[in-house]
């Protein structure tokens, strides 16, 4: 079984990473803020609307550009293992319990057909070199499952990529789907 031993050198939360939010994500994140409606993540600019997958209108992180750019979450931290020996890490200001849903589970992905309802696991470390998945590779993990306690939130996430494909095909125009799914009361 493959498996990771995150580092929390904070280098999946730099650079040009797409990390892409379901609804849920958005409560979360919004309420940890302290903000009233999910809206406020896109109006404060800690997220964008993205069409690169399938051209479907998908919230994601703003990473700050340049070459230092970053998730608006990651807070660098120096720490001292042992006297005299410190290292830089990574660390999420939403972790554990606002941080994004796709965030928690990496490095395992998912695909879920919303026809069938079947779910494939993989295993995709974070990005290519991955100090905590040294040696792993991507590979497909079956009969792999997710902790428990994050059932819930995954099921939500199916939920909300049903609901999203049906908008899509019924040809609803972009501005509707952002307000509909993403225009949430806290």
């Amino acid at each position: 079984m493959k498996s990771i031993d995150c580092l929390c050198c904070g280098e999946c939360c730099r650079g040009g990473m797409h990390v892409f939010l379901n609804p849920q994500d958005l409560v979360l994140m919004g309420r940890f803020l302290g903000f009233s409606d999910t809206y406020e993540l896109f109006e404060h600019s800690y997220l964008v609307i993205d069409y690169e997958r399938n051209n479907a209108p998908l919230p994601r992180i703003r990473f700050s550009l340049g070459p230092a750019g970053c998730c608006p979450f990651l807070e660098n931290r120096l720490i001292e293992d042992e006297p005299g020996k410190t290292r830089l890490t990574g660390q999420c200001r939403l972790h554990p319990d606002s941080k994004p849903l796709v965030c928690l589970l990496a490095p395992f992905c998912r695909e879920v057909d919303t026809g069938s309802g079947r779910e494939d696991w993989g295993f995709l470390p974070p990005l290519q070199g991955c100090p905590g998945c040294s040696g792993n590779e991507a590979a497909d993990l079956p009969g792999w499952r997710p902790p428990e306690n994050l059932k819930e939130r995954l099921d939500a996430e199916t939920v909300f990529f049903r609901e999203l494909e049906k908008l899509l095909e019924a040809g609803t125009p972009s501005e509707v789907i952002i307000d509909k799914l993403y225009h949430i009361d806290i």
